[in-house]
C-alpha cells in the first residue's frame, strides 16, 4: 500500500474513533493555556452594565466578573488578563455558542428554551416585566387597577407600548396583551426618549432595567411610575456559559455565592448605602 495512504487512512480511523469532543479544550484548560479570561458584558443594561461619563465600563456584572477573574487566579495560581468585550441582545448567545467567549454577565433572564443552547450559572438577581409610564397616565394604565369598562376604553384608544427585540418581554409577555399596540423601541434609552415626547404610552421591561435608564439620564423619578408595583413576572438573571462547562460553572457559582460577592452586592443594591439603592428608586417611582 502507498505510504501516504495508509497514513490518511490511519489518520481517518481516529478521527472516527475518537470524536473531537474528547480533545475538546474546556474553559478552565482554555484560560490556564493562554492567561486570558473572555468575558462580555452590555453598555445598556444600567446598572449591571453600562458606560460612564469617561466611556469606562461599570457595573455590578462588571465587577462580579472581575471578582470570577480574582477566583481563577486563585485556581491557577498564575495572573490571568481579563478581556472585556460588549454584547449586544442579538449576539449575546450565539458568542458564547462560538466559543468566542467564555462568560457574559449582564441582565439576561434565565429560561428554559435559552438553556437547550447555553448553560447558566446560579441566579445573582431576581426581577420581573413592568410597565413604564408618565406619572400623569400611571393609574388609568395599570393593567391590576382597571376596570372591564377601561380596559374596553383603553382597547380602543390603542394604547402603544415600546418594548425591546430578543428580549423576555418579547418572547413570553407581549402575548398576554395583543389588544395593545405594540412598537418595537431600539433601545432602552429610545423607548424613554419616545415616553416623554408621548409618541408611545408605555414601555414594556424589566423594572430594575427601566429604572437604571432614569438613573443614567439622570431624569425626575417623580415624573415616572412603574406599574404594576410587583412586577407582572418574576425572573432570574444569570451569567450566561458555554455548554457542558460544570467545572467552570462550579467556579463561577462558587464565586456567586460567595462572601465577597454579598458584600459586592451590598456595594451595589443595599437600600441604604448602595450605590444604586434598589428599595430606594422602586418606592420613589410612587406617588
Amino acid at each position: 500500500m502507498d505510504k501516504k495512504l495508509a497514513i490518511s487512512l490511519l489518520s481517518l480511523l481516529f478521527t472516527v474513533s475518537f470524536p473531537l469532543s474528547v480533545w475538546a479544550e474546556t474553559v478552565l484548560e482554555k484560560v490556564n493555556r493562554t492567561g486570558v479570561l473572555t468575558a462580555g458584558v452590555r453598555t445598556d443594561a444600567v446598572p449591571f452594565g453600562y458606560t460612564d461619563k469617561n466611556n469606562s465600563l461599570q457595573g455590578y456584572s462588571v465587577d462580579l466578573i472581575k471578582l470570577i477573574q480574582q477566583r481563577l487566579e486563585k485556581q491557577l495560581n498564575k495572573p490571568i488578563k481579563l478581556e472585556l468585550k460588549t454584547v449586544t441582545l442579538k449576539n449575546r448567545f450565539e458568542q458564547v455558542e462560538k466559543g468566542q467567549l467564555d462568560i457574559v454577565c449582564e441582565a439576561t433572564s434565565i429560561t428554559s428554551e435559552r438553556e437547550q443552547k447555553v448553560d447558566f450559572s446560579t441566579p445573582y438577581f431576581t426581577s420581573g416585566i413592568q410597565l413604564l409610564a408618565r406619572e400623569a397616565d400611571a393609574e388609568r394604565l395599570n393593567p391590576t387597577r382597571t376596570s372591564e369598562t377601561q380596559l374596553q376604553t383603553i382597547r380602543e384608544n390603542n394604547i402603544t407600548v415600546g418594548f425591546l427585540l430578543g428580549t423576555t418581554t418579547d418572547d413570553q409577555f407581549r402575548p398576554v396583551y395583543p389588544e395593545a399596540k405594540w412598537q418595537v423601541v431600539g433601545s432602552r434609552t429610545d423607548g424613554i426618549r419616545r415616553l416623554k415626547a408621548e409618541e408611545i404610552d408605555l414601555i414594556a421591561s424589566d423594572g430594575i432595567l427601566l429604572l437604571g435608564e432614569l438613573w443614567q439620564q439622570g431624569l425626575d423619578f417623580k415624573q415616572f411610575r412603574l406599574v404594576p408595583e410587583q412586577p407582572l413576572t418574576f425572573e432570574n438573571y444569570g451569567c450566561i456559559l458555554p455548554k457542558n462547562s460544570a467545572q467552570w460553572g462550579n467556579l463561577v457559582n462558587q464565586t456567586i455565592t460567595s462572601e465577597a460577592n454579598t458584600q459586592l452586592w451590598n456595594k451595589w443594591f443595599d437600600p441604604k448605602t448602595g450605590r444604586f439603592p434598589y428599595q430606594r428608586f422602586q418606592t420613589s417611582t410612587k406617588p
